[in-house]
């Protein structure tokens, strides 16, 4: 086959630096970043079908330590896996760069809708671009430091503050789910900003289903890849529930100064708000706390690979070749963390159907007034 034979990148692939400095294979038509090792974002510039395989092994072995044997065996692996992923001229698409332009995909269990590519970007950048003059160190201080000082205080508020309504009416519920849900917009537009700020705009906006479950709202934060800084991917991951925080003081504040229904919603929505802050830091879930943990260790798709090493073992199928490099120690660590994360979900799930009849009794509780 001439493509394997002769290869060639297709059209559209750029080389550039991102995360940590490393080369990335960006592909235009599907929006897709592809991590490159160093020895490979060289080689990929000669992948121009001019080159047979045996010329280029040849040029490995006489510019490296291997022979030209040991060359062969690996650059017709790194071939295969751009063939595989549709990066040369022939190779077929693979499903998941179709499925990166529909409104509707999946993505680790949570299936995506988006609403709008253009809006968010268009709205923020008037408010983005004078932020951008302020030292990120000062706007990051601060949005954290009032964030966790908003935390702190719901905490008190809800475990050490005025006792609120043990038994809330059932509208009360739902306006506070109402206007959580609101919070959860606000959650995502902070990323945005921040995204805005970093002039790494956010592909577009949306909702989704957790686990095909759980709804959420979201922004695709796909072009932080082109964040070098360890410390801006962090912050730009930990912008959601920092703003959290901020909204979750001032529901405290609210809930230990006001009375009546003001107070008891407030109370409720405290509920609501401490469960968000542990769930959207918890690393075992796709959570902003676990791409932070990911930005901060520079660890790329840790999940993808518990899961993937997950079904082949349990299938016992071969692994594929960027699992099958990896150390035994990895493998195993990485096993580790997905039957960790396995064993949440059914956890989460089960407390989800337990919290769908607690719904389902507010909302009969109304219609029964």
């Amino acid at each position: 086959m001439e493509t394997l034979t002769r290869p060639k990148l297709r059209e559209g692939l750029e080389v550039i630096r991102g995360m940590d400095d490393h080369p990335l294979l960006y592909d235009a038509s599907s929006g897709i970043y592809h991590r490159l090792s160093r020895s490979a974002a060289g080689l990929v510039q000669r992948l121009d079908g001019s080159r047979s395989l045996e010329d280029i092994a040849t040029m490995m072995a006489a510019h490296g330590t291997r022979t030209p044997e040991a060359a062969r065996t690996e650059l017709d692996r790194f071939v295969r896996n751009l063939y595989d992923s549709g990066l040369l001229d022939g190779a077929p698409t693979p499903q998941r760069a179709r499925d990166t332009g529909r409104r509707g995909k999946r993505n680790q269990m949570m299936p995506r809708f988006v609403v709008s590519r253009t809006l968010l970007p268009r709205l923020l950048e008037p408010l983005a671009a004078p932020l951008r003059h302020v030292p990120g160190r000062v706007t990051a201080g601060v949005h954290l430091a009032g964030g966790v000082l908003g935390t702190v205080l719901a905490c008190w508020a809800l475990f050490a503050g005025p006792s609120p309504d043990p038994r809330p009416a059932h509208w009360t519920t739902l306006l506070a789910l109402v206007l959580f849900l609101c919070q959860i917009v606000l959650h995502e537009c902070a990323h945005a900003m921040v995204a805005q700020i970093l002039k790494v705009p956010v592909r577009g906006f949306g909702f989704a289903l957790l686990f095909y479950f759980m709804p959420l709202a979201y922004v695709d934060r796909t072009d932080a890849y082109r964040l070098r800084s360890r410390a801006s991917r962090a912050v730009l991951a930990l912008a959601g529930p920092v703003n959290d925080g901020w909204v979750a003081g001032l529901t405290a504040l609210v809930a230990v100064t006001a009375d009546g229904t003001a107070a008891s919603v407030s109370a409720t929505m405290l509920v609501f708000q401490i469960f968000s802050v542990l769930t959207n830091l918890n690393p075992l879930l796709p959570s902003d706390g676990y791409a932070a943990l990911e930005a901060g260790l520079g660890t790329v798709d840790a999940r993808g690979r518990a899961f993937g090493l997950l079904k082949h073992t349990l299938l016992r199928r071969p692994l594929p070749s960027h699992l099958a490099a990896m150390t035994p120690a990895a493998r195993r660590l990485h096993l580790a963390y997905g039957a960790l994360c396995t064993l949440y979900v059914l956890v989460l799930a089960y407390v989800a159907v337990l919290g769908t009849v607690f719904s389902w009794g507010s909302v009969q509780g109304v219609w029964g007034r």
